[in-house]
């Protein structure tokens, strides 16, 4: 007794319905506005993006940055996150080398 084609990709497209909905389920949800607000203008190490597209300070030297959903923030201008802390040279030039993890 065979299993027809229909069913197969049925139970095919079943399958990855739920793996879609398990990855989607992780991601954070985008609040409508930000709760305060930052100003911009007091951002030392300029400004950048967040996960949601929000537009938010940027993270400085040895400041912690990253994650799987950049949760903990992103470098600024000319410095890489590197085992969860910004590093690089900032535009005033204040070089921080990057963590061994």
């Amino acid at each position: 007794m065979g299993i027809s084609t229909s069913a197969v990709a049925c139970l095919t497209l079943a399958c990855l319905l739920l793996l879609h909905l398990q990855a989607a389920q992780g991601t954070p949800v985008c609040p409508g506005t930000r709760d305060p607000p930052q100003d911009l203008s007091k951002c030392k190490f300029g400004v950048v993006k967040d996960w949601c597209r929000n537009t938010v300070c940027a993270k400085g030297p040895r400041e912690t940055c990253g994650g799987r959903w950049l949760e903990h923030g992103r470098c600024g201008l000319g410095m890489y996150c590197r085992c969860g802390h910004c590093a690089g040279c900032t535009s005033t030039l204040e070089c921080v080398l990057g963590r061994f993890c």
